[in-house]
């Protein structure tokens, strides 16, 4: 009997909280962004969510029907996810920015010291180096605007959700772009005058320049499919 008694009070419990897992699951499922940032937002909306049902049933609602009740005052799934939208793609912006921003100064110190070893062709010294350091520029400028875009500055100007994964966009391409110069370069030297260059410190530079466009191409295409989700 008492066994009996202990199951019919845990049904409606275990219904309420099925149907909450089932709702947040509809709702971060059409999340993007990283698995630790659903789990976050899911964490934030269980949250609000019990609450909601404990505050229906001390208004007298069964377990199971207070669940429901939460679930509808919180509204569609597809809505709610559209809402933290500009909030991940905030984040996004401005991970993607910082780590291309701290990673820049590494591979280009690589690329310098690559430089001040070898002997550079003039091809190299006079059309390339200048095509790099405008792509590093343009890098640099668009991770701080981006960076900004998600900052403090936001509370004075107008809310523009899809500029910061924009100009983080923007920043992995064009870092893309200065590694991608790079190799370029480092072909040119080893094919005009392979006796005068650095070798090893070459080889560590080609390295760190592939491996970060890898990275770059992959953070800035998502930047932009996120931002294709903003209104």
């Amino acid at each position: 009997m008492i066994r009996s008694e202990m199951n019919e009070q845990g049904a409606p419990a275990a219904d309420a909280e099925a149907a909450v897992e089932c709702y947040l699951a509809a709702v971060t499922a059409q999340l993007a962004g990283s698995a630790r940032l659903q789990t976050g937002i899911a964490a934030e909306l269980r949250s609000g969510l019990l609450d909601a049902v404990d505050a229906h049933q001390s208004a007298g609602l069964p377990r199971a029907a207070a669940a429901r009740a939460a679930i509808l005052e919180f509204g569609d799934p597809a809505a709610v996810a559209s809402g933290f939208r500009p909030e991940i793609a905030a984040r996004m912006a401005r991970r993607v920015s910082v780590a291309i921003l701290v990673t820049g100064p590494l591979v280009g110190a690589l690329w310098l010291a690559t430089a001040a070893a070898s002997r550079l062709a003039p091809d190299v010294r006079l059309a390339g180096l200048p095509l790099v350091a405008a792509a590093v520029g343009m890098t640099a400028w668009s991770a701080a605007a981006a960076i900004a875009a998600t900052g403090r500055p936001t509370r004075w100007l107008p809310i523009r959700p899809r500029l910061a994964p924009t100009a983080a966009a923007v920043a992995g391409f064009s870092a893309v772009t200065a590694d991608a110069l790079g190799l370029v370069l480092l072909s040119v030297q080893a094919s005009v005058s392979p006796a005068h260059l650095a070798v090893a410190l070459a080889a560590a530079g080609a390295a760190a320049s592939l491996a970060r466009i890898l990275l770059a191409r992959r953070a800035a295409c998502h930047c932009l499919a996120i931002r294709a989700t903003l209104a």
